[in-house]
């Protein structure tokens, strides 16, 4: 396991979706049938506000500068910002309601190094599995799962459980 970038106050991803996450990461990252074997791992707690795409940003841009793949930034930290924005859209909208006035819970992001890709990783609380909506050219969003599949060698989620679910993204990493 790495340590974090200098200067972030990260938190690691609970046990239960880290495990449920790497149970369920793509064959590209398996070593064999039964071993995933990171070469890099780093996750943080993000707040489901304003402030969580540009944390994300500098945490995606800091970690994957740390692992020497700076080539790779600018498409981690576009696909990052996708999946983030995912998370805060739709799946803040359609998690359990709190009481009122309540703080919501964190988002969890993640980023995992294995052999020549990293994943890229944001955690919801939402059981509603991503879908991509069909082209439209005229629309003011939409577009995000399809930067995802375009910048990413492959993409997907986790099974939703009662606690949410990870959306993943692999991304090739040459260094």
């Amino acid at each position: 396991m790495t340590t974090h970038p200098a200067g972030t106050t990260a938190d690691f991803f609970p046990a239960r979706p880290l495990g449920h996450l790497l149970a369920q990461a793509p064959r590209e990252f398996l070593i064999d049938a039964h071993a995933v074997r990171p070469f890099g791992l780093v996750a943080r707690a993000l707040t489901a506000d304003g402030r969580a795409a540009a944390e994300a940003r500098r945490f995606t841009g800091a970690t994957l500068s740390g692992w020497n793949l700076k080539p790779l930034v600018d498409n981690a930290v576009l696909v990052v910002t996708e999946l983030l924005s995912n998370a805060l859209r739709h799946g803040l909208a359609q998690s359990p309601r709190q009481s009122r006035g309540a703080t919501p819970r964190p988002l969890w992001m993640g980023l995992l190094r294995c052999r020549e890709l990293v994943l890229c990783t944001v955690c919801d609380h939402s059981t509603d599995v991503p879908v991509p909506r069909a082209p439209d050219h005229l629309a003011q969003s939409g577009r995000g799962l399809h930067i995802i599949d375009c910048l990413s060698s492959s993409w997907g989620w986790t099974t939703p459980t009662a606690a949410g679910k990870a959306v993943w993204a692999a991304l090739p990493a040459a260094e």
